[in-house]
Parts: structure tokens; sequence; C-alpha cells
């Protein structure tokens, strides 16, 4: 369709002015109106438009000038000015430059707790959007190789008694390889499926014999009892691991092989870990004793400072704490 009708030199015209797809769609529509008669009806059926567009599209348009047929910008001309105080902005600001991982969500609960400012999840997002300080990070993803299963010892699947029922009834235990400039590391983390009390170490291997050091730090490190531990099916937790869990009388269940979904609370402080700690800290280094004392430190901030969504906000300390009710539990 040629738009001459209407505007003589439009061919050279709409090669030399850049238009939009949305106006030149447009331009067809008074092209054919202008070349079928000046028929509006005719026009409105070919190209399925109602009557109201097409003749306040044509009231616009100014022969010669085709940027009458763009859309207008429908950006607000004034916009709400915020209720918010300068120094409660300066606030959320500093909570969020402090841990980067922090959600609106969390910085809320910290804002009442702190400074006893009570203010909107929703208004904590708007204003650190609009100072850009939302942020997708990507975390590269590797391809787990899948593990040779040992049938040696027997695999005891979980069931639904030992769900959920008390502190230390059963705890979660994974491991996830890290890569610091080069080498390789392994954290070894645990999770109390009860409370969320987690705890990790860093290893420089995934033997059996780190497993067991692992199991016994984290016995000293919780403050109750531990019942029943679940697993993958890795060698990391075989032979020393599964032997120490009977000699001091813990079950040890096994996930079913490759169902992730069996181990979701341990998969998940871990990547929270790699997504809170290791993607934001720039100053890295590869010794085994500098990343535990990271790796514990976030902990100690994971679980006695870090409000959590599944715990109504509530730190895992807070919660083992409001649980407790007098009882006393042994460490080993």
């Amino acid at each position: 369709m040629k738009a001459h009708f209407i505007l003589p030199g439009a061919g050279k015209l709409s090669r030399l002015v850049n238009i939009s797809l949305e106006a030149k769609k447009r331009l067809k529509w008074l092209d054919y109106y202008a070349s079928h008669g000046r028929n509006a009806s005719l026009t409105c059926r070919h190209f399925g438009i109602s009557p109201d567009t097409f003749y306040r599209w044509k009231r616009r348009f100014k022969p010669g000038i085709l940027f009458t047929l763009e859309s207008h910008s429908t950006r607000p001309k004034s916009f709400r000015i915020s209720s918010v105080p300068c120094e409660t902005i300066q606030k959320i600001i500093e909570l969020r430059r402090k841990d980067m991982a922090l959600s609106k969500y969390k910085i809320a609960v910290l804002l009442t707790r702190i400074h006893g400012i009570s203010l909107s999840a929703s208004t904590i997002g708007r204003i650190l959007t609009k100072r850009g300080l939302i942020e997708e990070a990507g975390i590269i993803k590797g391809v787990k190789r899948r593990k040779r299963v040992n049938w040696k010892i027997p695999r005891y699947r979980i069931t639904a008694e030992h769900r959920y029922k008390a502190p230390g009834h059963l705890v979660q235990i994974d491991t996830k390889h890290i890569n610091v400039l080069g080498q390789q590391f392994y954290q070894f983390t645990a999770v109390d499926c009860f409370t969320r009390i987690g705890y990790s170490r860093i290893y420089t291997s995934s033997s059996t014999a780190n497993g067991r050091d692992f199991l016994i730090s984290l016995l000293l490190a919780f403050p109750f009892r531990v019942n029943a531990v679940q697993t993958d099916n890795g060698h990391e937790f075989l032979l020393h691991f599964h032997k120490e869990c009977v000699k001091r009388g813990i079950a040890h269940f096994f996930s079913r092989p490759r169902t992730p979904t069996d181990n979701t609370m341990v998969e998940r402080i871990i990547q929270t870990s790699e997504y809170e700690l290791w993607l934001f800290d720039e100053t890295i280094i590869p010794d085994t004793k500098y990343l535990n004392s990271r790796i514990s430190a976030w902990f100690d901030r994971y679980n006695s400072y870090r409000p959590h969504q599944s715990l109504n906000y509530l730190t895992p300390m807070e919660y083992y704490l409001l649980k407790k009710k007098g009882e006393v539990y042994g460490r080993l």
C-alpha cells in the first residue's frame, strides 16, 4: 500500500524519517481510507479497529508530520512525594548496603527491631528500587556429577514420624564444592529441620574422615541432642561418618538417589550461603582457616540476627528458645 495518496513524497520521507511500527500501522489506516473513497466504516472493518480509534488518529494526524502518529508518553506529569523522612530512608539504605542479600521483608523487620520504625515492605522496596539497590544476581550452577552408590550400608529412608517433631529430631547434612581462585574446597553444611539452626565447616576434601570430623563438630555446636541425620548417598557419608553415627546411637537416613527434594532444607541453606556470602565476598582467599572464619561468622548472623520468613520473622535461636520451654538437652 502506498502512502502517497495522502502524503506526496511519503515514500522518500518515510525513508528519511524514522517512525515506530505502530505509527506506520496507523499511516496504513489513513492511506487505505484515502484510497477507498474516504470510507471510514470500510477502513475500520478492513483493519479490525473501532471507529473511535480511527477518528482519534485521523484528528491527530497532520500531513507532512509523521510524528503525529506516534503514541504519547504515558508517564505521569506529577508524582506523589514520599512521606518517609530522609533519616529513615538513610537507615534503610545503610541496612541494605551492609548486607546486599537482605530482602525488603527482612529490612522491614530489622528496621522495627533496631530503630523502632514501622514501615511496609512495599515502601522499602520502592525506596531501594528508586536508588538502584535492587539487582538480580546470577549464579552459574555447575553440572553435578552423578555419585556412585555403595549399597553395602543399608539405606534407610526417612518416614513421616521423623519430621519436624522437636529440636534435633532430624538434621539434614549435605556438601557443596566451592572454587576459590582455582582451588577446590568442600562446604559441609547441616540444618536442624525443626528450628532451622544451621552449621557449616570448610574442608579441603570430601573424605569420610572429614565427614566424621564434621559430625563431631556439629554435635558440639548444636545446643540440643541430635537424634537422627539425613544425607544423600555420597561417599563422604559412608564408612567413618556412618560408623560414628552408629557409635553415638544416631539414626542415619539416606535420601533417594537423584532426588534433591528429599533434602530441601539443607539444599536451600547452601543456596542461601552461596548467594549471601560467597557471591558478595570480593576479598575471598583460598585458605581453609580464613574460609572457616567467614562461614562461622555468617552462620552466627544467620542463626541469631537474620529474620526468617518461614519462622514468622524470628531468628532460629529465638524460635528454639521459644519452643524449648525449660527443657534441657544434652549436647553429646
